[in-house]
């Protein structure tokens, strides 16, 4: 398996990873969000026949403000660049073979290369409420904002790693 950037050619059709919304992305909206209107850029774990999960991601921002009080005194209060993981999934036939943590890795090696480069100072991710255990196993803690109030359709959960304990991780 590797992990590499989508292409044009991938058949994506096929990819279920159990939830409507995420595999109707991903076939419909990932390759237009990358080819066409360059909001995210998405990357695929493959053996170059079958697409096993996907991660994408784009870059963003947050106020120091939004950050949780732990960290507001280490930053400047003005808009501080981070990696935005707007999406991720794994094939039913592939889950729990470790394959999100990879994308996830995948992804934390990307905040590196953006800190080097133009500035990065963590990764944020909307974790669903089922998916905020997988997201604090590896680091990640709970920004504060204003929760849905629907039992049935929850908002996601904002959580942000900061870049040293991604350093530290990899």
């Amino acid at each position: 398996m590797k992990i590499r950037i989508l292409k044009k050619s991938d058949e994506r059709s096929s990819f279920s990873c159990g939830e409507i919304e995420l595999d109707y992305y991903f076939q419909k909206f990932a390759g237009q969000n990358q080819f066409k209107h360059f909001v995210g850029t998405t990357y695929i774990a493959t053996d170059d026949k079958e697409i096993f999960g996907f991660v994408t991601v784009s870059s963003g921002s947050l106020s120091r403000d939004d950050l949780p009080k732990n960290f507001q005194k280490k930053f400047p209060n003005y808009p501080l660049p981070i990696l935005h993981i707007t999406r991720i999934g794994v094939d039913v036939k592939y889950q729990n073979r470790g394959i999100g943590k990879e994308l996830m890795f995948s992804a934390f090696k990307l905040a590196l290369e953006q800190k080097e480069r133009v500035g990065c100072i963590g990764v944020v991710v909307d974790a669903k409420v089922d998916a905020v255990t997988f997201y604090q196993q590896l680091g990640f803690v709970e920004l504060d904002a204003v929760r849905g109030l629907s039992k049935t359709h929850p908002l996601p959960i904002p959580m942000f790693i900061v870049i040293q304990t991604i350093q530290k991780a990899l």
